[in-house]
C-alpha cells in the first residue's frame, strides 16, 4: 500500500483510532490502531492479495484495547458496531457503476461513474457545502464531506443520501443509499481493488485520493437536513390525488392525459425517477432537469435542478399542469408567473391626477347563505417569498392582499422586502418599489449585491467593510433586471397621493404583481383635521384596496413607535385600523442584546441558535390563522442578504445564467497533480 495515497492523514487525527478490515475473500481480517501508526503498512503487507478498508467516523477509545490492537488478526470477535462510534466525522456520497456483480468497472462504466460524482460535486458546492475529498475507489468515485454530527442524526445522513439517489442516479450509475450507518467503513485508499478477475477489459485498480481542497472545511449540518428534508416533502399515501372514478392514482396515466413528455424512467432505491423533457415552470430548463418520482410506499415528488425551481415540489407541479387539482383543498393555490394586466374598469382614468378609490358595488347589500357563491382558493395566485420556513407556513403572499412590516431601527425590515421583490421578480412577476429614504442609486446599488449574491461579489479595495459587484456583474444583472423591477423616482417629490398614482398607472400598464412601499413615514400625509395617526391608517386602507382592485401583493412597511418594550403589534404607528385591514403582519426583530434580554418574556421556550442575526414574527396571516410564529434568519454582510438556511445564500433565477453552469460533468481543473480523467 502507498501509504501517501491512503489519505489516512486527511481523514483522521494522527491519534485518532482507526479500524481496518478486510471482509472478502473470507476470512474477515480486522486491526484497530492509531491512525499515524507505522504498523498499519506493514500488517498490511502481510497480505498482498486483499482489498482493505477503514472506519470513517470517531471510534470511543476503548475500541483499541480490543485483541487485534495494532495488528491485522483473521477471525476476530469483534469489528466496529454503531455503538462503538462517538459521532459522524464525514459523508461517504459513493458513485457505483451498474454492472454484474462480482466484477470490476469496465473503462466506460467508470467514466459514468465519473460524470454523476461531478454532478454531485457541482450541485452541492453549489448549495454551499464545501469542497470535499474526491477519490478513486478503484470501480467508481467517492466524495467525501466533512461534517460534525452526532449519531441521532443517522435518520438526516440516510434521508441526505436517499435525496442524492432521487436527483442524480441514472440507469447505468447508482449513488448507494446504505452508507449512512456510523460504523460504516470505506476504501482503505492506496490499496488495490479487486473484484473477479482481473482482465483487459475489467481491470483491478489502485484506489487513491485523486482531489482534495486547499483548505479542508466542514458543511454545516443545517444544509445537510435542508437536502435531506427533500425526502420528507412527497406527499404521503393519504394525500394521494384520486380519479373521478375513485380508482388509486396512476401517474404514468396522469403524465400523458396532461402531456408531460416523460423521456426516461429509472429505478431508484425508494422506487422510479420520472425525468421529464422539459420543466413545466421554465421550458428552458431541459433534458431530465426536472423529474417526477413515484416512491414505493405511494408518495410522489418534483425536483428541477435549477435554482429558479427550488420551491417547486410535488404540490406545485401537479397544480401547474392540472390547475383544477386542488379545487376544493383547503392548500393555497398556484404560484405566481407573468399575469396580463388588469383591463381597466368603466370609469378609470389612466393619468397621474386620476387617484385609484374603491369602486362601488351596485345590486343587493344583504345576500341570502345559500346564494353566496364559495370561496374558490383555486383561484389565489401566489408570489412566494423563497424562504422555505416561511412558505411553508403561511404559502406565499397571496395576490389581491396586503402585508404590513415593521420593526426598529436597523432591524433589517428593508433589507428583507427588497430581498423578498427579488425573489417575486425569481418567480415571474414584475415589481414596483418606493424607498422614500434613499435615492434611486442607493436603492439600485442595494439590490444589485443582494441580486449578485456572495458568489459574485468582493472587497472594496478603498473600503474593506464594504463590498462591490465583481468585474462585469452588473452588465449581466441588468441584462436580467431589466423591465422586471422599477424604482420610483424621489426627485419628484414623496407626496402620497402622487406616488400611489404614479404606482397605480405603472401597475397597470406593465402588469405587475408586487408593489413594495418603504415606508409609511417617509410619504408626505397632509395636516388639517384629520391626525397623524388617522391619515396613516387611510393611507393604508388605499393601498390595500389597491390590492384588491389590481390583484397584486403589496408590502407595506411601517415604522413602530418608540418603546422599551418587546415590539407587539400595538406598537405600530397609525391607529388600530391600520394592522386590522392588513392581511398579514410581520414583526422583524433583531437579534441583539436587546432581543436577547426581552424575547422570553412572550416566548419562553423559543431557543435562539448562534449566528441567528433576524427573526421574523408571524403576527397576523389571515388566510390560514397563522400567529406567533418565528422564522430564523442568517445574515450574509457580503451580499446583504438573509437566508432561512445558514450557509445557503438566496437561488435566484438568474444565477445559474450568470456562471454558466451545466450539469454535465467538472468544469476544467489546471492541476498537474491530478489524474487525467479528473481534470
Amino acid at each position: 500500500m502507498d501509504i501517501r495515497m491512503s489519505g489516512l492523514d486527511l481523514l483522521h487525527e494522527p491519534d485518532e483510532i482507526i479500524e481496518i478490515r478486510s471482509i472478502d475473500p473470507k476470512p474477515v481480517i480486522s486491526g484497530y490502531f492509531r491512525a499515524d501508526s507505522p504498523a498499519i503498512a506493514q500488517e498490511i503487507a502481510r497480505y498482498p492479495n486483499r482489498t482493505f478498508y477503514q472506519t470513517m467516523n470517531r471510534l470511543k477509545n476503548a475500541c483499541y484495547a480490543r485483541e487485534q490492537h495494532e495488528r491485522l488478526m483473521e477471525r476476530p470477535h469483534e469489528t466496529t458496531s454503531d455503538s462503538d462510534i462517538n459521532g459522524y466525522q464525514w459523508i461517504l456520497v459513493d458513485a457505483d457503476p451498474v454492472r454484474p456483480s462480482g466484477v470490476s468497472a469496465s473503462k466506460e462504466e467508470k467514466e459514468a461513474a465519473r460524470r454523476v460524482a461531478g454532478m454531485v460535486m457541482k450541485k452541492l458546492m453549489a448549495m454551499g457545502f464545501s469542497e470535499p475529498i474526491v477519490a478513486d475507489s478503484g470501480n467508481g468515485y467517492h466524495l467525501l464531506f466533512k461534517i460534525h454530527a452526532g449519531v441521532d442524526d443517522r435518520q438526516v445522513i440516510a434521508d441526505f443520501l436517499s435525496v442524492l439517489d432521487m436527483w442524480f442516479s441514472t440507469e447505468s450509475v447508482k449513488i448507494d443509499t446504505a452508507v449512512f450507518n456510523p460504523a460504516r467503513i470505506t476504501k482503505l485508499y492506496g490499496t488495490l481493488a479487486r473484484k473477479g478477475a482481473s482482465t483487459l477489459e475489467r481491470p483491478h485498480r489502485q484506489s487513491c485520493i485523486i482531489r482534495k481542497p486547499a483548505q479542508l472545511q466542514k458543511t454545516p449540518m443545517d444544509l445537510v437536513r435542508n437536502i435531506a428534508a427533500e425526502r420528507q416533502r412527497a406527499v404521503p399515501l393519504s394525500e394521494n390525488p384520486r380519479s373521478r372514478n375513485s380508482t388509486a392514482f396512476d401517474l404514468d396515466q396522469f403524465l400523458a392525459d396532461h402531456g408531460v413528455q416523460v423521456i426516461q424512467k429509472i429505478p431508484i432505491s425508494s422506487g422510479v425517477k420520472y425525468q421529464l423533457a422539459e420543466c413545466p415552470f421554465d421550458p428552458s430548463h431541459r433534458h431530465g432537469d426536472a423529474a417526477v418520482f413515484a416512491f414505493s410506499n405511494g408518495s410522489f415528488g418534483f425536483h428541477c435542478f435549477h435554482n429558479s425551481c427550488a420551491s417547486y415540489h410535488w404540490h406545485e407541479f401537479r397544480e401547474k399542469v392540472d390547475p383544477a387539482a386542488y379545487a376544493n383543498s383547503p392548500r393555497t393555490g398556484s404560484s405566481a408567473g407573468p399575469q396580463p394586466p388588469q383591463r381597466p374598469m368603466p370609469g378609470d382614468s389612466s393619468s397621474a391626477q386620476a387617484l385609484p378609490a374603491a369602486r362601488m358595488k351596485t345590486g343587493p347589500r344583504m345576500l341570502d347563505f345559500a346564494e353566496i357563491p364559495n370561496y374558490d382558493r383555486s383561484k389565489i395566485v401566489v408570489v412566494r417569498s423563497r424562504f422555505q420556513s416561511l412558505d411553508s407556513r403561511i404559502g406565499g403572499f397571496n395576490r389581491g392582499e396586503m402585508s404590513v412590516w415593521s420593526g426598529g431601527n436597523a432591524s433589517g425590515k428593508s433589507t428583507l422586502v427588497s430581498q423578498i421583490g427579488l425573489a417575486a421578480v425569481t418567480e415571474g412577476c414584475k415589481v414596483a418599489m418606493f424607498s422614500g429614504e434613499m435615492t434611486a442609486s442607493r436603492v439600485r446599488e442595494w439590490v444589485l449585491l443582494q441580486a449578485a449574491g456572495p458568489d459574485f461579489v468582493m472587497q472594496d479595495r478603498l473600503s474593506p467593510s464594504h463590498f462591490c459587484l465583481k468585474p462585469g456583474i452588473e452588465a449581466k444583472l441588468d441584462a436580467m433586471l431589466t423591465g422586471k423591477l422599477s424604482i420610483y423616482d424621489n426627485d419628484f417629490g414623496t407626496d402620497w397621493e402622487l406616488v400611489t398614482n404614479t404606482i397605480y398607472d405603472w401597475v397597470r400598464r406593465n402588469g405587475a404583481s408586487v408593489v413594495i412601499i418603504d415606508n409609511l413615514m417617509a410619504l408626505d400625509l397632509p395636516t388639517g383635521a384629520a391626525d397623524k395617526y388617522d391619515m396613516q391608517s387611510r393611507v393604508a386602507k388605499r393601498f390595500s384596496a389597491m390590492a384588491r382592485e389590481l390583484n397584486i401583493h403589496i408590502h407595506f412597511i411601517c415604522h413602530p413607535r418608540k418603546t422599551e418594550a418587546f415590539l407587539r403589534k400595538g406598537d405600530i404607528s397609525g391607529t388600530a385600523d391600520l394592522t386590522n385591514v392588513a392581511d398579514n403582519v410581520f414583526m422583524v426583530h433583531r437579534v441583539n442584546a436587546d432581543f436577547m434580554a426581552r424575547y422570553r418574556t412572550v416566548y419562553p421556550k423559543l431557543v435562539i441558535e448562534p449566528d441567528v442575526s433576524t427573526v421574523i414574527e408571524i403576527m397576523k396571516n389571515r388566510d390560514l390563522g397563522i400567529v406567533d410564529e418565528i422564522i430564523k434568519l442568517y445574515f450574509d454582510r457580503r451580499s446583504r442578504t438573509l437566508s432561512d438556511v445558514k450557509g445557503l445564500p438566496p437561488q435566484h433565477a438568474w444565477t445559474e445564467k450568470i456562471e454558466q453552469m451545466t450539469m454535465q460533468g467538472f468544469t476544467e481543473v489546471d492541476d498537474p497533480d491530478l489524474p487525467p480523467e479528473w481534470r
